[in-house]
């Protein structure tokens, strides 16, 4: 009951901050345009249908948090058909958990719900929630408050049920033992460079070598088939910004949405609730609080609403709907500061404070920007849908897209030549790309299909010109032919000094004694760890990859990134001690192998869930 009572105090405020912490957590703002209502199914996962509009919603977080993870990545070059596949496998597993989850007991409680929506900055203007700027965010995802508030306990529920199972992981002293050997094992070794750099510094090439260089690799110096496109692009920001709105339109639409918004004063309240008073108890408080006492500490020591005790007994904010009718009408009464006198409920008896009173308006001035931008994003949406079909009609069998353009009152361009690796502009588009050398556009010279783009943005391409491959001449690529002819002879003088050094470390000679009589550095490493940062990184990298010495030192010869070569001879092996762990290194290689023992298990769990699952899709 008690429960019960705190739940329905927040009511629709919590649920919303939930939502739209929602949204900024797992999908960021995403499309402002969400076109057809995504209520047709796509995918069945054990009888329980997923929506095209959750596709959607999924497909649009998965490019946001690409985007996020690759900074300054050209939004053009994520094609939703590439990332399709991978959103569809996510809703499966996604799907299946939860069944898994729910079906196991597992559940998420409306309080938990309201406490993470109330620690979502996000949602929040000035400090407090912003139940305006939570129905405007939803209804752009595609969202009701129903659907989203489904969403977040969803997750809610995986995410316990996730760490439930990663969480019940253990790590033996053998496994630990195993590990160290491995992590903290030493090894001694010596190396010497041949450096790459003098020897393509001295080499010398003669006409004639560049001559037969380049006919004998005559087809790395070929163009690529090109094309150039002519294109209409269509798209809802820039039909947008192309429409007007009246000051009639702003009106009318004001006074529609005040008939249903909720002006009352929001009142936030604190309680301090006896379940079971007695009168002594009831005496003693309001003793207390008539000499002065502090309401806050008094809820903490005496209230048995223990989840809003820890807060001084602060419920939140309602607008007269929110508790019962006697805590309401009392509330109702109280000036900011002022505490009540105790008021029954079916959940017991409550001292009520007012904590503050916050004027809710709702303006023709405040409101009308507001309203114009949705206004003008409805008549381009109209527009768009309208457009699309002329588009799609008067582009089909068109001789020049210049005049379907002029037809919609529409824009065409023509693009740069761009090959099947794509370009600038219109190009950046692999679905564009893959249109325009199609056989339809390319051999038959068609206008493609209306193209999707994503976000609102449609295209449709038609040939321009074709520019066939070609064989450069020597004059247009001389600087690239005798640069790869250096680096060729080079490479091949490279291999052959480090064969010969590597012949005499490998007959018994030490390395510093050949790097010495060769003129070359050489270095040592001395009980090195894999972590160890202080040597070289990629000679480190071989000498760990090496089989460990038994009764002469391990030599191997390497190219290194640079083109250097290298010669290292690995001395001793020395296997990593647990017992010499300090904590927190034991602390870090228990968390290494639950992290990893928990990621197989899930996986595991996961495969059998789908081996088991029927999905149509």
């Amino acid at each position: 009951m008690l429960d019960s009572f705190r739940t329905n105090m927040r009511g629709i405020a919590t649920v919303i901050v939930v939502i739209i912490g929602g949204i900024f957590a797992f999908s960021g703002t995403g499309s402002l345009f969400v076109s057809g209502t995504g209520a047709e199914s796509v995918l069945i996962v054990n009888d329980q249908p997923v929506s095209a509009l959750r596709v959607q919603q999924v497909l649009s977080s998965e490019k946001q948090r690409i985007l996020r993870q690759n900074e300054g990545l050209d939004p053009a070059l994520l094609d939703d058909e590439l990332i399709r596949p991978q959103v569809i496998q996510q809703l499966i597993a996604r799907t299946l958990i939860a069944q898994s989850a729910v079906g196991q007991g597992f559940g998420a409680s409306s309080k938990a719900v309201s406490e993470l929506i109330l620690a979502t900055p996000g949602f929040q203007a000035e400090g407090r929630f912003d139940q305006e700027v939570f129905q405007y965010m939803i209804r752009n995802q595609g969202f009701t408050s129903a659907t989203f508030v489904e969403t977040v306990r969803q997750d809610l529920i995986i995410q316990q049920f996730i760490q439930g199972l990663t969480n019940s992981n253990f790590v033996t002293d053998a496994e630990l033992a195993n590990l160290a050997s491995f992590t903290e094992q030493e090894r001694d070794y010596y190396y010497l460079t041949l450096p790459m750099k003098p020897i393509i510094d001295g080499v010398q090439v003669s006409e004639q070598q560049v001559l037969d260089h380049y006919e004998q690799t005559k087809a790395k110096y070929q163009t690529q088939v090109q094309v150039s496109v002519e294109s209409i692009e269509l798209n809802a920001a820039q039909l947008a910004s192309e429409q007007s709105v009246s000051q009639q339109q702003i009106q009318a639409r004001f006074d529609q949405e005040a008939e249903s918004i909720n002006t009352a004063d929001s009142l936030q309240a604190a309680h301090l609730l006896l379940t079971e008073p007695t009168v002594e108890i009831l005496a003693e408080i309001q003793s207390k609080l008539d000499a002065g006492s502090d309401f806050a500490a008094l809820a903490k020591e005496y209230s048995d609403d223990f989840a809003s005790a820890d807060s001084g007994g602060d419920l939140g904010f309602t607008t007269g709907e929110t508790f019962p009718a006697a805590f309401e009408a009392a509330l109702a009464e109280l000036e900011i500061g002022q505490v009540s006198a105790p008021v029954e409920t079916d959940a017991g008896t409550h001292f009520i404070k007012l904590l503050d009173r916050q004027k809710e308006s709702f303006e023709l001035a405040t409101e009308s920007a507001r309203i114009e931008q949705e206004l003008l994003r409805e008549a381009a949406s109209d527009l768009l849908v309208e457009k699309l079909e002329m588009l799609k009609e008067l582009s089909f069998n068109s001789e020049t897209l210049a005049e379907v353009a002029a037809d919609l009152d529409l824009e065409s361009s023509v693009s740069e030549p761009f090959s099947r690796a794509g370009g600038p502009g219109v190009a950046a588009f692999p679905a564009v790309v893959k249109a325009a050398f199609s056989p339809e556009v390319l051999e038959d010279k068609y206008a493609s299909e209306v193209l999707n783009l994503g976000d609102d943005r449609y295209v449709v391409i038609k040939l321009q010109e074709y520019f066939p491959a070609r064989q450069k001449e020597l004059n247009e690529v001389r600087p690239a032919v005798e640069t790869n002819l250096r680096q060729t002879i080079a490479k091949q003088t490279i291999a052959e000094q480090g064969a010969a050094l590597l012949a005499l470390v490998q007959g018994g000679e030490s390395v510093e004694a050949v790097a010495r009589s060769a003129g070359l550095d050489w270095q040592a490493g001395q009980n090195v760890k894999r972590t160890d940062r202080s040597v070289n990184e990629e000679v480190k990298m071989a000498v760990f990859q090496m089989e460990a010495p038994t009764d002469q030192p391990t030599i191997q010869g390497f190219s290194a990134a640079n083109a250097d070569y290298i010669i290292a001879s690995l001395q001793s092996v020395t296997p990593g001690d647990a017992s010499k762990l300090s904590q927190e290194q034991r602390a870090n290689l228990s968390f290494a192998v639950m992290s990893t023992n928990s990621s197989r298990d899930l996986e595991a769990y996961q495969a059998g869930l789908l081996s088991q699952a029927d999905i149509v899709q």
